[in-house]
């Protein structure tokens, strides 16, 4: 029998027999996800200067490692790697359009970003950015002053350690 598991992080709903150890969509760890009628849409968060400029900065640094892992499906050989770096840009673009709905923007163009010619190179910058995106975000949810903010910001930083534990296994 199905039921439905609707994620609090991103908001997108799950399908399925069994609850997921993580959002499919974003990446969240399950205990996000809740049953429909638990979910709660936070939509635009009032939030300080200093979270605000840290969810652009997010919003900038999620953008470029979409485009980034675009370029990297693009250019691969391999099925596998292709389909790594295709999930991973899928989640990149979720935690964006998470962030612009927090910020209650719209979400800017899709910068342009290059990748390296061959896997090993783009695993290696993988787990680079993904690195440098889990220590970005773990210190945005300690001095995050809005309990979403801090929600949103510890479940990326989450997000992210996984995408670096999986990089690492790559590269």
């Amino acid at each position: 029998m199905f039921k439905s598991h609707r994620c609090q992080i991103c908001g997108e709903t799950y399908l399925g027999e069994e609850k997921p150890d993580r959002c499919p969509f974003c990446g969240a760890g399950n205990t996000h996800l809740v049953a429909p009628a638990e979910w709660v849409r936070h939509g635009a968060v009032e939030m300080s200067d200093q979270s605000y400029e840290d969810c652009e900065r997010a919003v900038e640094l999620e953008l470029k490692n979409t485009a980034f892992y675009r370029c990297a499906a693009e250019n691969t050989d391999s099925q596998i790697m292709e389909s790594f770096f295709k999930r991973l840009a899928s989640q990149e673009s979720e935690h964006a359009e998470l962030l612009c709905e927090m910020m209650g923007i719209d979400e800017p163009e899709m910068p342009a970003e290059s990748c390296f010619e061959t896997d090993q190179d783009n695993m290696q910058e993988a787990n680079q950015r993904e690195g440098r995106a889990m220590r970005f975000y773990q210190d945005v949810a300690e001095r995050a002053e809005e309990p979403r903010v801090e929600q949103v910001f510890r479940a990326l930083s989450d997000i992210e350690s996984e995408h670096l534990k999986v990089s690492s296994i790559y590269k």
